[in-house]
């Protein structure tokens, strides 16, 4: 009978949950698949075998996505309650640890771990705790902890959750950056006069965007929605762009423009949640990004 669930009912199974629920958060179900590291095709297959069981559709299928339907809706509220007792659980599970081994998820953009947690971070722990495995997930959307995307993130504001806790890495301090050859052509200059390289990302309010909307009257002549973009942008002398000025490091032919307003301080906090913060393998990875980051700025 539709709607009945069974023993051996698709709905049972944690998987079945975890898929609806990623669709639901990520409202698409090409992201909900990576999110899941399987395939969009497994992702609504599952789904639809869902909704054949409880005799309705979960979602809508819209030009924009996938939106809840009122069952949806319903179900999405008792799923997060059934995850919320999982992941206590499996946290509970977790506190007999007592060496520093297995898996750690760590998050952040794809900026810091090229520049900053790949050479000065991972050789350490890999060296130090060798039966560590150590994932590593880039994007610069901020991935949710609570929900178990990830084990530790790097982010570049505070966390302010109850379930969550954190501290500050580093400070980061940017700066308008350019070739040396555009640099000395661009000394002095009013900064509506340059050609600017910015990055861009969807609902995402940062100190770089209220910089550039502060000083700057002119639109970019490129948007980047990746900050590896527009650094590649300034390397190849397409324009200037507000970075960080560690990245003068890693790229010895960048430079600073004299003459233009300082740039934002930007404050690198690391996050995880409170129920795996005292974890062998949790403090182990913690310690050494704080170690190892606290002198990018140097």
């Amino acid at each position: 009978m539709h709607g009945c669930m069974t023993p051996s009912s698709d709905l049972s199974r944690w998987d079945d949950v975890r898929v609806f629920l990623s669709v639901a958060r990520e409202g698409s179900f090409t992201l909900a698949a990576r999110t899941l590291g399987t395939d969009q095709s497994t992702v609504s297959r599952r789904i639809a075998a869902l909704e054949d069981e409880l005799g309705g559709p979960l979602f809508e299928r819209t030009p924009r996505g996938p939106v809840p339907t009122e069952l949806g809706a319903r179900l999405r509220e008792d799923a997060e309650r059934i995850e919320a007792e999982v992941h206590r659980f499996a946290d509970a599970a977790l506190g007999h640890e007592r060496e520093v081994r297995g898996r750690v998820r760590i998050a952040t953009t794809e900026g810091v771990a090229l520049h900053f947690v790949v050479p000065r971070v991972l050789p350490a722990l890999r060296e130090a705790y060798p039966e560590l495995e150590l994932e590593l997930i880039t994007s610069d959307r901020a991935v949710d902890l609570a929900a178990r995307e990830a084990d530790v993130a790097l982010r570049f504001f505070r966390t302010t959750r109850g379930d969550l806790v954190g501290r500050k890495v580093a400070r980061l301090r940017t700066g308008v950056l350019a070739t040396k050859a555009l640099a000395k052509r661009a000394r002095r200059r009013d900064p509506s006069s340059l050609a600017w390289i910015a990055t861009e990302i969807d609902g995402v309010a940062t100190p770089e965007a209220a910089w550039l909307a502060q000083h700057v009257r002119t639109p970019p002549v490129l948007r980047c929605s990746s900050y590896e973009v527009q650094v590649a942008a300034i390397r190849a002398g397409l324009g200037v762009g507000l970075a960080p000025l560690a990245l003068r490091h890693a790229y010895p032919e960048l430079t600073t423009i004299e003459g233009l307003p300082a740039g934002p301080t930007l404050e690198l906090h690391v996050v995880t949640r409170r129920a795996i913060r005292t974890l062998p393998r949790i403090v182990a990875v913690i310690d050494a990004l704080v170690q190892h980051l606290a002198t990018i700025d140097r």
